[in-house]
């Protein structure tokens, strides 16, 4: 209900909860990075929680990724509007 009202144009979902509730599914969040998914007509990129960030900072080039994907995504659709 909440993403209805506000209308977001992109979904980071941060963390495996958060990408396995969005996208209803049990896929280990490795295997949702790097591409983009949608929740209900709303892409959604998928990335590491802050606080796996902090315990593992090794991972932070791969988030970073990620945050880029984001980007281009907007940067796609500012394109398209």
């Amino acid at each position: 209900q909440q993403v209805a009202l506000v209308k977001p144009k992109l979904l980071l979902a941060m963390g495996r909860f958060a990408a396995q509730s969005l996208l209803q599914t049990t896929d280990p969040i490795g295997r949702l990075r790097g591409q983009v998914h949608h929740y209900q007509g709303i892409p959604v990129v998928v990335t590491y929680h802050p606080s796996y960030l902090l315990r593992s900072p090794q991972e932070k080039a791969k988030a970073w990724h990620d945050l880029c994907l984001a980007m281009k995504v907007m940067d796609d659709l500012k394109a398209g509007s």
